[in-house]
């Protein structure tokens, strides 16, 4: 299980600027929880099998959560592994692509 929470590493600029978050899904059925920051604050639940791809796409760090609840009795999930790829903007020194993707005009434009 995970908490909920947002993806919002500097790194991402996730809360900032548009950006894509991909989970492949591989094994046992897993519900993953979303829910929104701002009223109307809703809850949606999805189930997601072996195979499933999720994507998280835009500002969605910026207004949402999610988590991955913890199963109980009957739904006791079996073996199951997440592939997530997330893109990487916010470049720090001595990378070499330090300067070479814009950033977000998230007023924090130093190079930590």
């Amino acid at each position: 299980s995970v908490a909920w929470h947002m993806d919002d590493e500097r790194l991402f600029q996730g809360r900032f600027r548009d950006c894509l978050i991909i989970s492949l899904s591989l094994g046992a059925e897993r519900h993953f929880d979303i829910k929104a920051l701002e009223p109307p604050i809703e809850t949606h639940r999805l189930l997601l099998a072996g195979g499933d791809l999720c994507t998280m796409e835009g500002l969605f760090q910026k207004h949402y959560l999610h988590r991955v609840p913890k199963e109980r009795g009957a739904r006791t999930p079996g073996p199951r592994v997440n592939l997530t790829w997330r893109w990487v903007v916010a470049h720090c020194r001595p990378c070499p692509l330090v300067g070479a993707l814009p950033l977000a005009a998230a007023g924090d434009s130093d190079d930590e």
